[in-house]
C-alpha cells in the first residue's frame, strides 16, 4: 500500500449541514465515547456513493467541534446563541464545561441573557393576557 492510499484510507469526510469537513480517523479518536469517535468503528450516517458521513446539523458549531478534536481546545462561536451551542454539543457527545476560559464568560453571559429574555417575555405575555382577560370578561 502506498503512502497516498494509506492516507486516503485514514481520511474521513464529514458533511455537516452541507459543509464538507475533512479530517483523519485518528483525530476523531482523540476524544473517546463521543459520536465522532464512534464513527471510526461503524458505518452510521455513511454514504458510500459520496464517500462521506452526512449530518444535518449546524455547520458553524461543528467547525468548533472538529477544531476541539484537532487542538484539544473548545471555543464558543459568538454567532450562535448559547442554547443552540449546548444542543449541538449534546448531539456530538461533548460537555459545555470543556469551553476554554477565554470564551467561558461570553458563553455563560449569552446563555443567561437568553434565559432572562425568555423569562421577561413569559412574564410580560402573562401580564398582557391577564389584563386582556379583565377587559374582555363578561359579567
Amino acid at each position: 500500500m502506498t503512502m497516498n492510499n494509506m492516507d486516503s484510507d485514514h481520511r474521513v469526510v464529514l458533511n455537516v449541514g452541507g459543509i464538507r469537513h475533512e479530517t483523519y480517523k485518528a483525530t476523531l479518536k482523540k476524544i473517546p465515547a463521543t459520536r465522532l469517535s464512534r464513527l471510526t468503528e461503524a458505518l452510521a450516517n455513511y454514504d458510500p456513493i459520496l464517500d462521506e458521513y452526512f449530518f444535518d446539523r449546524h455547520p458553524g458549531v461543528f467547525a468548533q467541534v472538529l477544531n476541539y478534536y484537532r487542538t484539544g481546545k473548545l471555543h464558543y462561536p459568538t454567532d450562535v446563541c448559547g442554547p443552540l451551542f449546548e444542543e449541538e454539543l449534546e448531539f456530538w457527545g461533548l460537555d459545555s464545561n470543556q469551553v476554554e476560559p477565554c470564551c467561558w464568560m461570553t458563553y455563560t453571559q449569552r446563555g443567561k441573557m437568553h434565559y432572562n429574555n425568555r423569562a421577561k417575555y413569559t412574564t410580560t405575555w402573562g401580564k398582557m393576557h391577564r389584563v386582556k382577560a379583565v377587559f374582555t370578561s363578561h359579567h
